[in-house]
């Protein structure tokens, strides 16, 4: 694995999961005294799923596309 995949892979796992853990902690928790705790903690899980996947996807993904010719 080269540095750019892996620093890309990194990117899009550490703002994907930083933005979505944002909006679903805002929708199930409102602006709570305890958001930005709970925002934390679940960008903290979001991140440790989001990583592997962001390594493992995009390769089966381009390797679906080159079969579906698109």
């Amino acid at each position: 694995m080269n540095k750019r995949r892996l620093f890309t892979a990194l990117c899009m796992a550490l703002l994907m999961s930083f933005c979505m853990s944002f909006v679903m902690t805002l929708v199930n928790v409102g602006f709570a005294p305890h958001f930005f705790a709970a925002w934390l903690k679940s960008w903290a899980i979001g991140f440790i799923v989001a990583l592997p996947l962001a390594l493992i996807l995009p390769p089966l993904i381009q390797k679906l596309g080159s079969k579906l010719n698109i």
